[in-house]
């Protein structure tokens, strides 16, 4: 179990208001090293040179490779495979959300986020509860 304040957690989304209110969030909540990257190729990058990721946050329509090619990406490689990896996306269909099930993503987070309880989704999750929230 990894609480907020220790884990390791990159942000990947391309919408500079909504890495802003994530990061925000994450900060306030005790997170001391989430971090931001814009792009798939680039989070997964930057992802390689540190000591451990415990969490993606990923936005999943980006321009670019998408968030279920990153999950694809972490999955198949033997230093991100622990890591969870979550959808923060707009797209609330109950058809989105059973792709991303499929697909094999660890949760979803719809946005915009519920800025009172975004922080305690994130302990969930890393404490390995599935979190699904879409409405």
């Amino acid at each position: 179990m990894t609480s907020l304040t220790d884990a390791y957690i990159i942000v990947v989304e391309d919408d500079p208001n909504a890495l802003l209110v994530t990061m925000d969030l994450l900060r306030l909540g005790g997170s001391d090293n989430c971090y931001s990257r814009k792009s798939t190729d680039a989070a997964l990058a930057f992802a390689e040179k540190l000591p451990q990721v415990d969490l993606f946050l990923v936005d999943i329509n980006m321009p670019g490779k998408s968030g279920f090619e990153l999950l694809e990406a972490v999955r198949e490689s033997l230093q991100l495979s622990h890591a969870k990896v979550v959808a923060v996306t707009a797209g609330t269909f109950a058809e989105d959300v059973q792709k991303a099930r499929d697909a094999g993503f660890d949760g979803f987070i719809s946005k915009p986020l519920k800025t009172t309880i975004f922080p305690s989704q994130v302990q969930r999750i890393l404490d390995g509860e599935p979190v699904w929230d879409w409405r």
